[in-house]
């Protein structure tokens, strides 16, 4: 997450004329689903702000053990488990 704001931040300052309402919205959609939703609901008016709350909802969520992928919960790999056959 925090790689994303950087890679975000970088390309924001190489991209020009993208206005501040266009790039926060991107911001928002590459965002884990579960961020992008709360991040989504406070409407903010800046990039920096928008950056700021993502920050603060990750440090207050817990790890968990589900991805997401494309918006959609992947669940975890769980190993195998092992056939025992008698001897």
């Amino acid at each position: 997450m925090v790689e994303h704001i950087e890679d975000f931040q970088i390309l924001n300052i190489r991209v020009k004329y993208i206005p501040e309402e266009h790039s926060i919205d991107v911001f928002i959609w590459r965002l884990k689903y579960n961020i992008q939703h709360e991040v989504h609901l406070w409407e903010l008016d800046s990039l920096e702000k928008a950056f700021k709350l993502a920050r603060k909802i990750m440090a207050i969520r817990k790890p968990t053990n589900h991805n997401y992928k494309d918006g959609i919960v992947v669940s975890p790999s769980l190993p195998q488990p092992t056939r025992l056959t008698p001897q």
